[in-house]
């Protein structure tokens, strides 16, 4: 009976169905092709526009052509928003109710198949609106823009009616340029014995932090006067410059430096005329905002100068700065922002009251010790009869405003054009990158892999090309760098950002633009307002429920971002269909009923949780398609079977788990190994593997040689590869807590087979030993390592001779034995960094010839005195050197006198001792301290009887505790037993004097 109800349903219900198909055929015959054809013309019409905008030129772009880029920008997340939600009912696994039995189920299949064809109709239907949207952006931009014949946008200056430089804005009776006017005005003369070169001196930083300032003040110094003969000052043309314009700046010089009664030349010939006139002179240039194709024109005309000249340009731009400086015996000099009592002297000139201090807090934070900020707000104050406290709060409250393009407040123009430079230099993906530093908070630093995993999963690293989105998310984040709109807070030992902020005017630039382009919602005591159908919200403290209605639309949002207590946005998250990211780590009030909700979220790509969660629930399979589940923060002691085996899970930060499918996993922090049996099948079967941070737990003496032999075998596996192939892979190994020196000596590999080799790319070794382990040797490609024992002798130290391609290298001790660095000693090293708890032992001495290729030296030793005999030198490229600010105040001294002899100038800086032993790597005995309340947990083996898939299994599938929070892993050095010989040692042993 059931058999023929069902046929008879079907019958019925397939018949009606086939003429819905039949009607919508049309429509749906051209689906794919419609949505090729859409994303084509966003493609076509955005390309044209580009060379529009282009000819418009950087500094001369216009509101319209402004809009534009931002209309462009939100179609194109309108149409992804589109795709996704039809791919999503296309897509998604169909799941059929309790009983009912084969008419059920047929009739949940039928039911299931009727939506997918209304979702082809709604979709195709959908195309069709954003395609006419499209259109008529594109007249819109037409009508506002008209072009005239040549190509040219009407009504614009050709470019022979531009002046070949532009003005440029300069502070008279400058504050707080002393010192940066002290420093650039030694590198004018050369060092005792070094020849007579030219020097270009780069001056790079934010815009508006006083470039063109510092370089006029040396430029008009009595020393630049007495010095050169010839003196010229030059205003860049811009960017989008033509080479009529770029040879004006050839001309200014001409102008300035040649006499006028022999100024007889043919403009044909003018490089030629000014290199003839400048080859036996000693001049002083100054290029201002010098743009790439501008320097590429004019350094010919300087090229094999030897009468030690100086060309001084100021960027914006940090690898212009470097690569104009890499001519010759180049500087890059990086301007700082001002302290707090030179930002308030520029603010207040000639005000100071305990209210105006008060009411100005909140001010000087946005400013964030940027001149051209300080100034206009000194300039707003000024035109206010009576400059409080309470008008600085308000400015405070409203500043954003002030930076709006069309504003008629002038106090702020110079400011706001600083501002939209930056903005108007970014565009497509790029710049939603930009915008979205407003969801973050700027009073503390940013992780750079929390904000580029994020872009990735909301879809702002997507390319055309076969390019990984990681390396393309890399990419932007690089740019805003090197814009230098954001800047570095903290340092890996390869010199790549690990943590930043965004300058504090760009922040609150960056919160307007997103609002008024509907981009984000930041709801928070200091933007209390809601605003309208946002694509990223980030709620502070509860007050999304206070400024949202129940019906509101949120269709569009794609991210969540919690920040104390969430109140009811979590509620409001289950209509965020299409979200992608929800970070809830700081979130006080998440319970865990909630997650079973978060877990329908089919689209979500980032889940980050926090300390109010001690479970998660076995639905989380229903985060198909989750790439970064970021556990750091939870008190999960446990993790179900499903979270392992989500098809497209990526980086899983949390701690130790083993999985019997083949995963995606690429990174796996904390795992803790002891005697068990499953560490070398966990490694197996994650072949896409590229970072593991491993514990070496202490284990009994009879289980010692096989847990030894396993973990060598994986360490093998992990490291082995094609001769033909690179190996990106980093390797953390932690022995701090097994007693005995021979443990990690203990490890070797088998010799290679023949086409492949053993490689890494960055190996941290901590623990107690005395000798170098076997298998390290033979990681020849070896790029980064890290080593931290209590102490470091010769037997350990002599082996690293052999790692020529070494590139950083960072040691960790409380007593080194002493020991010389030969000539010719690790050829490609740029940093070395030597963390000592007392010098009273010495440090090592280098013979000349040693690390030619140094530009980094770090010595975080207390207890450091004078140089140490260290004579800086002998590292021909050395840029920087960091010392501890503990030191006395002679031993700063001694350093930088010894910088200013030094032909490259380095810089010297000061860091706290403190910082630099818990940052990047800890020492062996703050690890231990660190260790101590988690290693008291059961051992791995015994999770992973808790929890038998099936009685086939060769081994348990399951998930270990929580050791260790990411954070603190990646910030552990990690040693091991080195074994050395001593023939052939590039360090030799001194004795004490």
């Amino acid at each position: 009976m059931e058999s023929a109800a069902a046929s008879a349903f079907l019958k019925s219900v397939m018949g009606r169905l086939f003429l819905v198909l039949e009607e919508e055929y049309n429509k749906h015959r051209g689906l794919a092709q419609e949505t090729q054809s859409i994303q084509q013309d966003l493609r076509m019409i955005a390309a044209a526009m580009d060379d529009r905008i282009r000819a418009l030129g950087r500094h001369e772009r216009t509101a319209v052509a402004r809009l534009y880029s931002e209309e462009m920008l939100d179609l194109a997340h309108d149409i992804e928003d589109c795709v996704d939600r039809f791919m999503h009912r296309l897509t998604c696994k169909h799941r059929g109710g309790g009983g009912g039995g084969a008419a059920s189920s047929w009739a949940h299949r039928v039911a299931h198949e009727l939506k997918k064809v209304q979702s082809r109709s709604s979709f195709a239907d959908e195309i069709q609106k954003l395609k006419r949207r499209l259109k008529e952006a594109h007249q819109r931009v037409i009508d506002a823009i008209p072009v005239a014949c040549g190509g040219q946008p009407s009504g614009l200056p050709l470019p022979s009616m531009v002046a070949s430089s532009k003005p440029c804005r300069v502070t008279r009776n400058p504050i707080g340029i002393e010192k940066p006017m002290e420093e650039v005005q030694l590198l004018l003369d050369e060092v005792d014995g070094e020849p007579q070169q030219l020097r270009v001196i780069s001056i790079v930083g934010f815009g508006g932090i006083g470039k063109t300032t510092l370089a006029r003040a040396v430029y008009d110094s009595p020393q630049a006067k007495e010095k050169f003969q010839c003196r010229a000052w030059v205003a860049a043309t811009g960017s989008d410059s033509s080479p009529e314009q770029i040879r004006g700046i050839l001309r200014d010089i001409h102008q300035q430096v040649v006499p006028r009664d022999t100024m007889d030349f043919d403009n044909n010939h003018l490089e030629a005329s000014l290199k003839e006139y400048l080859s036996d002179k000693r001049y002083l240039i100054v290029i201002d905002d010098i743009q790439m194709d501008e320097w590429r024109t004019v350094k010919s005309v300087f090229e094999h100068s030897s009468t030690s000249s100086r060309i001084i340009l100021t960027t914006t731009i940090q690898p212009m700065a470097n690569m104009c400086s890499s001519h010759g015996n180049g500087y890059v000099y990086q301007m700082d922002t001002l302290g707090e009592e030179d930002s308030k002297k520029i603010a207040f000139p000639g005000i100071r009251s305990p209210e105006l201090e008060h009411g100005s807090a909140a001010l000087l934070r946005k400013c964030d010790g940027l001149p051209l900020a300080l100034v206009s707000v000194s300039d707003y104050l000024k035109s206010s009869a009576e400059p409080t406290g309470e008008l600085c709060a308000n400015l405070c409250r409203n500043i954003g405003c002030h930076l709006k393009e069309d504003h008629a407040q002038d106090n702020f123009s110079d400011l706001r054009k600083v501002l939209l430079d930056s903005y108007d230099s970014l565009s497509g993906y790029a710049l939603s990158c930009f915008l979205y530093l407003g969801i973050f908070p700027n009073n503390r630093p940013l992780k750079k892999k929390v904000v580029t995993r994020r872009w990735i999963a909301e879809g702002y690293a997507r390319s055309e090309s076969l390019r990984d989105e990681q390396d393309i998310a890399d990419d932007n984040f690089n740019k805003l760098v090197d814009w230098n709109i954001i800047r570095p807070v903290d340092t890996r030992n390869n010199s790549k950002v690990k943590t930043c902020r965004t300058h504090g005017i760009m922040h609150e630039f960056v919160l307007h633009r997103s609002f008024s382009q509907r981009f984000i919602m930041t709801l928070s005591p200091d933007h209390p307002r809601m605003g309208a159908n946002a694509r990223h919200l980030s709620v502070h403290d509860g007050k999304l429920t206070e400024c949202m209605a129940s019906d509101e639309d949120l269709s569009r949002v794609r991210s969540l971002t919690v920040v104390g207590n969430a109140g009811g946005a979590i509620s409001y998250a289950r209509k965020c269909k299409l979200i992608r990211v929800l970070d809830l780590e700081e979130c006080n009030d998440l319970k865990e009923h909630d997650l079973k909700h978060i877990c329908k979220l089919w689209h979500l790509k980032y889940l980050s949780l926090g300390d109010s969660i001690h479970e998660l629930p076995r639905c989380i399979d229903g985060l198909h398609c989750l790439e970064t589940l970021d556990l750091r923060r939870t008190k999960i002691k446990s993790l179900p079977i499903e979270a392992i085996q989500l098809p497209h899970l990526t980086h899983l930060k949390l701690e130790k788990f083993l999985s019997e499918k083949k995963s995606n996993l690429q990174t796996l922090a904390g795992f803790v190994t002891d005697d068990s049996k499953g560490f070398l099948q966990f490694i197996s079967h994650m072949s896409k593997l590229r970072k593991i941070k491993i514990w070496c737990k202490s284990v009994a003496v009879a289980n010692s040689s096989s847990y030894i032999n396993d973990l060598s075998k994986a360490i093998q596996k992990f490291t082995k590869f094609p001769m033909d192939r690179d190996n990106d892979c980093s390797v953390s190994l932690d022995s701090s807590d097994e007693p005995s020196e021979t443990f990690l000596s203990s490890l070797d590999m088998e010799p290679c087979s023949e086409g492949y080799k053993y490689d890494l790319r960055s190996l941290k070794l901590c623990g107690n030993f005395l000798q170098l382990p076997p298998f390290v040797t033979l990681l020849s490609g070896l790029k980064d390592l890290c080593i931290s024992s209590p102490t470091l002798r010769l037997d350990v130290l002599s082996r690293l001779a052999n790692f020529g391609k070494l590139l950083y290298l960072k040691l960790f001790a409380n007593q080194f034995d002493n020991f010389k660095i030969k000539q010719g000693t690790l050829p490609s090293l740029r940093r070395l960094c030597f963390v000592v708890q007392s010098v009273s032992s010495g440090l090592p001495t280098f013979e000349q010839g040693a690390l030619p290729n140094l530009v980094s030296l770090q010595l975080l030793c207390q207890g450091l005195v004078g140089l140490s005999g260290i004579d800086i030198r002998y590292f021909r490229h050395l840029k920087e050197v960091t010392i501890c600010a503990e030191a006395t105040a002679q031993t700063r001294q001694d350093w930088e006198r010894a910088a200013q002899n030094h032909p490259n100038r380095p810089r010297v800086m000061l860091v706290k001792t403190a910082n630099s032993m818990e940052s990047e790597e800890l020492g062996p005995c703050a690890m231990r301290e660190k260790r101590k309340r988690f290693l008291d947990q059961p051992s791995l083996d015994d999770s992973l009887k808790k929890m038998r898939l099936s009685e086939s299994s060769s081994w348990t599938q399951a998930v270990g505790r929580q050791v260790m929070t990411t954070a603190t892993i990646a910030s552990s050095s990690v040693s091991i037993h080195l074994h050395a010989e001593e023939s052939g040692s590039w360090m030799q042993k001194t004795s004490h004097p």
